[in-house]
């Protein structure tokens, strides 16, 4: 029993990491690295590979295993930090490996095929938690910095055209374009979509890097109210039928401004679309501790494969149509699910659908 992998390995931690530290010192990590930055969390992994050893060997053991510990997560985000490849996360594990053998064998001990198996599966739980965690803050960071790019050239973009706008109109005012000709149509309706494309450019920039919710109390109702008050003329521009039920009303506590924007968006896309002469309902219900808002339009249904891309952005859910830029309801789903909510929509081919939402209430949002 005293020869056993797990117990050798105990009593040469400092010689395990001496052993690693030589396989990857100038290859796998730079020279200069300070030898507390390099070895990080990797003892304490060592300690959870022994601590498997001892579980597989049917013994008790008060460190926990790879497969459950968050070790090999905070030294991925640790090496991503301080500029590793992720080729290099990967290598340093297959040399711990190697190291963890090597020591063995230095030690008069040969792993039998069992231990051999067992540490190789730590490390490739290692590797594989190291990689994960390395990856989404990789990510994370890239999509940071990427919405930041997004929000600083929309921000710079905006008064340069502010200004050909404002000059624009002068210049119509002064008759000095004719409002009546092509090109003065195209030229003001050219700016109104490059000004829309820039507002939904910083939307969706600053939702994507948290949103500061300003919450207030409200009630689904109130809405409603608003939302169809707002779609109104448009609904009685072509003929469309519009209004609101209310099953149960719920008392919310949201960002009024943010989630009635989302509301809006959704109303006035279901008017729109719907067919001339259709009908639009919303209705509100409670289910659950959660407010549900449904938007029902008669837009005939939507295309094949639009119900699972419909809140990408860029996408339109209807074909022929090229009227804004597909953002909306991209924008409405941050909105939403920056408040534990959910968005969803029902196909009802030949129809319309239905776009659902679901919000905590505040009663709900007591309890947890």
């Amino acid at each position: 029993m005293g020869n056993s992998l797990h117990d050798v390995l105990a009593t040469r931690r400092k010689d395990i990491m001496a052993n690693w530290c030589a396989l990857v010192h100038g290859t796998i990590a730079p020279e200069a690295m300070a030898p507390t930055e390099l070895i990080d969390h990797l003892p304490s992994f060592v300690d959870e590979v022994i601590a498997a050893l001892r579980i597989a060997a049917g013994l008790p053991s008060v460190v926990e295993e790879p497969e459950t510990s968050e070790t090999a997560r905070d030294h991925g985000e640790q090496r991503l930090r301080l500029g590793f490849s992720l080729d290099a996360v990967v290598r340093e594990y297959g040399a711990l490996h190697d190291a963890i053998i090597e020591t063995a064998r230095n030690a008069g001990c040969e792993p039998t095929a069992s231990e051999r198996q067992s540490v190789f599966s730590s490390s490739i739980v290692g590797i594989s938690k190291a990689v994960s965690e390395y990856a989404r803050q990789r990510d994370a960071e890239l999509q940071r910095q990427h919405n930041e790019h997004v929000a600083f050239l929309a921000h710079e973009l905006r008064n340069p055209l502010a200004s050909a706008t404002y000059a624009t109109e002068l210049l119509k005012t002064k008759g000095f374009i004719p409002t009546d000709q092509r090109a003065g149509e195209a030229l003001t309706g050219a700016l109104g979509q490059m000004t829309e494309l820039i507002e939904h450019a910083l939307h969706m920039a600053r939702a994507a890097t948290g949103i500061e919710l300003k919450r207030e109390l409200t009630r689904t109702s109130s809405l409603l109210d608003d939302a169809e008050l707002v779609a109104a003329c448009e609904a009685e521009d072509r003929d469309i039928d519009l209004h609101t039920h209310i099953d149960e009303d719920a008392e919310l506590f949201i960002d009024r401004r943010l989630v009635l924007s989302a509301l809006n968006n959704l109303v006035r896309n279901a008017v729109k679309y719907s067919c001339r002469g259709g009908h639009v309902e919303l209705r509100g219900s409670v289910r659950g501790g959660r407010a549900i808002v449904e938007i029902e339009d008669a837009c005939g249904g939507l295309p094949p494969g639009k119900v699972e891309e419909a809140f990408a952005p860029f996408i339109r859910l209807t074909t022929g149509d090229e009227s804004g830029f597909g953002l909306g309801l991209a924008i409405a789903k941050q909105a939403i699910d920056a408040h534990a909510g959910t968005i969803r929509v029902q196909n009802l081919p030949g129809k319309g659908c239905i776009f659902v939402l679901e919000l905590p209430t505040t009663a709900a949002v007591a309890v947890a």
